[in-house]
């Protein structure tokens, strides 16, 4: 009886601090287009954690074009090939984001000190029910019901699909709570390169299938002997 006192009271304030993390994160993208297809109570802290990631993603390698499939690309690459370093790129925001996630009731695992998404959960269930791409589904499936959702076997498959991830809701929360949120549940404030950490640029506009349709920004061609300018591409306004 008393042990089952005691596993009550943790459950309930596991809960509260849940809910009092969700509430002291300043919600910047909640008029953004609904990423998942599937009605989660942490919704609203999902969705908030992509579009912070993709934000993330953009200020670290495509700032000024803008271009969400090279920061996806670039990203997974740097995950492939094991130079991935979140701390380098996540913002203070995100980190927010990854505090209240971590205390969501079966979205993590951990296995060897590592953590990574519960596959045997309701959130990577409706992931696998809902990628638009039928060949990506396909193997995402294939993997999941093996036992065999694994970086290394999916990452090749993910990092030949950008343009597709950028315009799939499922598979961008996928990429962002399985390979950068996984790795800042345990990161510490101090820890962040300040460079990003502390800049907040606007909020990533609104998009629809990964097209932002308020702003098409003009891919520019440097001219010759641009990249010895040090103020090529700055604003002196």
């Amino acid at each position: 009886m008393k042990t089952t006192f005691k596993l009550l009271i943790l459950v309930i304030l596991v809960t509260i601090s849940s809910c009092n993390n969700s509430k002291s994160i300043d919600y910047k993208y909640s008029e953004n287009p609904k990423l998942l297809a599937c009605d989660f109570p942490n919704g609203h802290l999902l969705q908030e954690a992509v579009y912070s990631f993709e934000n993330d993603i953009i200020r670290a390698y495509n700032i000024n074009n803008k271009n969400f499939t090279k920061a996806y690309s670039t990203f997974l690459n740097e995950r492939q090939r094991g130079k991935l370093n979140v701390k380098n790129i996540a913002s203070e925001h995100s980190l927010k984001i990854a505090k209240a996630l971590k205390e969501s009731t079966n979205l993590w695992t951990e296995t060897n000190g590592k953590n990574s998404l519960n596959n045997s959960g309701p959130l990577v269930d409706c992931i696998a029910n809902n990628i638009k791409d039928k060949d990506i589904k396909a193997t995402y499936n294939a993997l999941l019901a093996t036992n065999s959702l694994k970086p290394s076997l999916i990452l090749p498959l993910l990092s030949s699909s950008s343009r597709f991830i950028q315009a799939d809701g499922s598979l961008k929360s996928y990429v962002a709570l399985e390979f950068f949120y996984s790795q800042l549940l345990n990161t510490k404030l101090e820890e962040l390169n300040t460079n990003f950490s502390q800049a907040q640029p606007d909020p990533t506009k609104p998009s629809v299938d990964g097209v932002n349709f308020k702003k098409t920004p003009k891919q520019a061609v440097p001219t010759k002997g641009a990249a010895n300018d040090p103020h090529a591409g700055h604003n002196h306004d």
